[in-house]
């Protein structure tokens, strides 16, 4: 399993092409960043994950729906300064809106898409309010937060230019895990109207959470960070490389043979080699 020392030391090009597009003083901040982010899970009790395929890592984790899974994966594709610091910044949001004694923050793992069986239809829109906004501020506060602890002034990205949500009242089902059932709900591609509109709508109350009273919020979220990443830091399980030699290294170049950039898990000529350029994995601008 890799740790954040050898991700950012064997990492590849990436879609944004970060190497060549952000200036040394602004990657080196980027390695700082990031290292202080895994300071801050692991702080926490959480162990971060840097294969590149997050998404099929999480797939798994919600399939086994083990309560004392201590396993974030953060990293979804080759991208460093933009893609994984964003990723970064997102868990240490829901750390914080959640419970971290928990496996994944408290959230229940089958969630979004689905509900526990003994919650009654009338009340699946309440009972998935919690989740919708938790996930719309650990959307809507990557750049903020990053921006606020780091001094960023590059884009981050996210997933997608919409958070994951669920909202009740569509046509959609997803199979859920056991013990869960599935919830009709609206999707993001066959109903774009619908979803996006009640997607911005979360995503300004997750915004004026953070700036409302003096964003005294905002605060509070960057010191319970702050506090994690001093006790990660006190057990980081060796010397990390000097942040300044990790930025000033050009990324690997990609093997054809080699899993793709994108974190398909596919071999790069069998993937994004074909399309001729990584363009359409670029992921969104998180703002």
């Amino acid at each position: 399993m890799l740790d954040v020392a050898t991700a950012v030391t064997t990492h590849r090009v990436c879609p944004c092409d970060c190497f060549a597009n952000l200036p040394a003083a602004e990657r080196i901040v980027g390695i700082n960043a990031v290292y202080k982010l895994d300071d801050a899970l692991r702080g926490w009790g959480y162990v971060p994950i840097y294969e590149v395929h997050g998404d099929l890592l999480w797939r798994q984790a919600q399939q086994k729906n083990d309560p004392t899974y201590r396993g974030v994966a953060v990293r979804f594709g080759e991208c460093i300064h933009r893609r994984l610091l964003g990723s970064l910044v997102h868990e240490c949001i829901h750390a914080v809106c959640g419970d971290v004694s928990k496996a994944n923050y408290g959230i229940l793992f089958g969630l979004p898409y689905g509900v526990p069986q003994d919650v009654a239809e009338k009340d699946e829109e309440a009972f998935l309010e919690t989740f919708n906004f938790g996930e719309a501020r650990a959307w809507a506060g990557v750049w903020m937060i990053a921006r606020r602890m780091f001094g960023l002034d590059w884009d981050l990205r996210t997933a997608r230019d919409v958070g994951t949500y669920c909202f009740v009242g569509g046509n959609a089902l997803i199979p859920p895990i056991p013990g869960f059932r599935a919830v009709a709900h609206i999707d993001r591609q066959h109903h774009p109207e619908r979803y996006y509109a009640k997607g911005r709508a979360l995503e300004e109350r997750a915004r004026a959470w953070f700036s409302d009273d003096r964003s005294a919020n905002l605060e509070e979220v960057v010191r319970r960070i702050e506090e994690a990443a001093a006790i990660g830091l006190r057990k980081r399980p060796r010397k990390y490389p000097d942040a300044q030699s990790v930025a000033r290294t050009p990324p690997k170049k990609i093997g054809r043979n080699e899993p793709c950039v994108c974190g398909s898990a596919k071999k790069f000529k069998d993937c994004c080699a074909e399309q001729e350029t990584l363009a359409q994995y670029v992921p969104a601008i998180s703002r």
